[in-house]
């Protein structure tokens, strides 16, 4: 390799055939070097072999070197610097990841390679967005795969299959894999994967069956039809998994969609009672709910005779027990089969607490029954109306079964409340639950 300024010097015969043969020896080495030539002009291409393995061809504007490709020995390639390759129809992007077709049918008699595990991607129209769909080999292979196509298109419903060696065809979807009981009430798929391209129907009310882990046992969720239907009905799944906690609702044309549930009520608290003197509810009232219920039941007194349940609205986490409490209310029995009522409207005023039932010779055992019933608070945490509830209870006494319905007041309307309390006339709870809802 060698480099010449081109310029022949008159001289001796010797020394003129000498400088000649330097001369057309740099252009058989394409001016090879780890500099521009001397003398080098505008047009001139030059090899720079500054790296040994790998010399870049440039060429010379007459101000400045431009490179145009690196020759690399060991891979026997070519690869061109330039920016931009533009051939008609084709271009590629400044960093040369992306190669752009366009309009235009061009065809290549060699094959078209994706390296490094990029995809061949065919985008949606300009005017609908940027997405594609791509096509990529897995990231890891044990040897060449060739997939060769299908030399006609297939029918409607058909799907690609292959035949185990790359070759690709068009086959109706079947029931390979798939067996069925002599009764032909069960069909049974195997692991294989099946695709229909017809509904699957199962008649006279079976069921879509999907069984637990075959190491665990034989048992199964089911999908199935109503006995009776007016119509036909199809549900839609979602298109996309919703978030924790999210439900299954319908538009009411079988559309399926995830939605979070409703919270116009909602179970705030719950507790059981044990030998209790009483059971509080306090700091559950908040702007959040307008009013709230409580449901009692099974609560077994722990003092059999003339016992009644009673309630106190608490106000900073203590009872109310100031003298102006007014209930009134009527209760109902039955005794012997014989059915009457008692009285008890105007029941009582100013007085430190509500009874929600009257006195009755109630029972210790649990096999009566206990008390049972609900209590709905109003508006708790307004600080311009009287509080109020309205409750109803049931009894069944050692000799008589009871319902109660009652309404009781705090003659308070200054101060909101921020709980309830519960308790017998005499002795404590033994056991029962309470329950607190909030509604809106």
């Amino acid at each position: 390799m060698a480099q010449h300024d081109m310029n022949i010097a008159n001289q001796s015969f010797p020394s003129f055939r000498s400088d000649l043969n330097n001369a057309l020896s740099a252009i058989q080495t394409t001016h090879s070097g780890t500099s521009r030539p001397t003398g080098a002009v505008a047009g001139q291409i030059w090899l720079d072999t500054t790296s040994a393995t790998s010399p870049t061809l440039k060429f010379y504007d007459g101000a400045d070197d431009i490179s145009l490709a690196t020759i690399n020995y060991t891979a026997n390639t070519v690869d061109w610097l330039d920016s931009s390759v533009t051939i008609t129809g084709l271009s590629t992007t400044a960093t040369g990841t992306v190669l752009t077709l366009t309009d235009s049918a061009h065809t290549t008699s060699v094959n078209m390679i994706c390296g490094n595990n990029t995809a061949l991607r065919s985008n949606e129209l300009t005017a609908n967005g940027s997405n594609y769909i791509g096509l990529k080999a897995p990231a890891s292979l044990s040897a060449d795969l060739t997939f060769t196509l299908p030399s006609t298109d297939g029918t409607s419903g058909q799907f690609l299959k292959t035949d185990g060696s790359g070759n690709l065809s068009f086959a109706t979807a079947g029931l390979t894999g798939a067996t069925s009981t002599a009764t032909g009430t069960v069909l049974t798929l195997s692991d294989t994967q099946n695709v229909a391209s017809v509904n699957v129907i199962l008649d006279n009310e079976k069921a879509l069956r999907f069984r637990e882990a075959t190491a665990n046992g034989t048992n199964f969720v089911g999908l199935k039809a109503p006995t009776t239907l007016s119509a036909d009905t199809t549900y839609t799944l979602p298109s996309a998994d919703g978030t924790s906690g999210q439900v299954l609702q319908t538009n009411g044309s079988g559309v399926l969609s995830f939605s979070s549930p409703s919270s116009d009520f909602v179970l705030l608290a719950t507790t059981d009672a044990s030998s209790s003197a009483s059971v509080s509810f306090d700091g559950y009232f908040s702007a959040t709910y307008k009013n709230y219920k409580v449901i009692f039941s099974h609560l077994i007194a722990g003092t059999s005779g003339s016992t009644y349940l009673q309630v106190r609205y608490r106000r900073s986490n203590a009872d109310v027990t100031a003298s102006s409490y007014i209930f009134a209310g009527n209760g109902w029995y039955n005794s012997s089969g014989a059915a009457g009522g008692d009285t008890l409207a105007n029941r009582a005023f100013n007085n430190s607490s509500i009874r929600l039932t009257e006195p009755e010779n109630v029972s210790t055992s649990a096999s009566y029954g206990g008390y049972n019933g609900e209590l709905s608070l109003f508006n708790p945490l307004s600080t311009a109306s009287y509080k109020s509830f309205y409750s109803h209870a049931n009894i069944l006494s050692t000799a008589s079964y009871y319902t109660y319905f009652t309404m009781g007041i705090l003659q308070d309307s200054t101060s909101a409340l921020s709980g309830i309390t519960f308790f017998m006339s005499s002795g404590n709870i033994t056991s029962g639950t309470f329950k607190l809802y909030g509604i809106k």
